[in-house]
């Protein structure tokens, strides 16, 4: 089925009427079923069915909220906590011989 159905114009008296219905309808499809990349202001523009990527990426997105968790927020911490983490952790095969409270030690035996 066609996303817009439009009249077959044909010339006579009704030509005015059914190019106006044909524009009415189009009309009617912009105002309801199209998401705007630039939407007007104070007019709605959100999804209302789920939409298939058909596995293409999204790409240069500045966030990803979700039930108001900001995803890309909450993942760059766990990035910082990582990397902060891994900073006091010392693998060695001798005993500790410096560091500071809190810092991780390993010793292996080889």
């Amino acid at each position: 089925m066609a996303k817009i159905s439009l009249p077959t114009i044909s010339s006579g008296y009704a030509t005015t009427t059914q190019l106006n219905n044909a524009f009415d309808a189009i009309e009617t499809e912009f105002q309801d079923k199209v998401l705007y990349r630039d939407n007007p202001t104070g007019e709605p523009n959100v999804m209302e069915q789920d939409l298939d990527m058909n596995s293409n990426k999204l790409t240069n997105v500045a966030g990803i909220e979700v039930g108001g968790v900001d995803y890309l927020a909450s993942m760059q911490t766990v990035y910082n906590n990582y990397v902060s983490i891994t900073q006091n952790v010392t693998v060695s095969t001798s005993s500790p011989s410096g560091g500071s409270d809190g810092d991780i030690w390993f010793k292996v035996s080889s």
